[in-house]
């Protein structure tokens, strides 16, 4: 095996690791927003890692290549938007109404 294959190697195992630590804390967790947290760093660090390794792989230059980091942003941005959507709905329905807790603190 050569360094590239080895670089590959600990990039994609990385990638899955982070996946299942992500799966892990979205079952293991109670709450849906601290559920949010693991399922962004799940939309973002994985895909990144598995992008790498396929940059690695094929160069970055390539198709492949540059398919996959269209995809690992295209997830990055989409998770995060999905996130950001997804924790005011939240907010909306335990606090009726999306002002800061400080505003909510001097109204009193």
């Amino acid at each position: 095996m050569s360094t590239r294959d080895y670089a590959v190697a600990v990039l994609v195992s990385g990638g899955v690791a982070a996946e299942v630590v992500c799966c892990v804390g979205l079952v293991a967790l109670r709450r849906a927003v601290d559920r949010l947290h693991y399922a962004a760093a799940g939309a973002t660090l994985g895909p990144a890692l598995v992008a790498a390794a396929v940059c690695v792989r094929e160069g970055v230059v390539s198709s492949q290549g540059l398919n996959s980091i269209l995809v690992a942003v295209l997830l990055a941005v989409g998770g995060d938007a999905l996130t950001g959507g997804t924790i005011r709905m939240i907010r909306l329905g335990e606090h009726s109404g999306l002002e800061s807790t400080a505003a909510e603190r001097e109204r009193g």
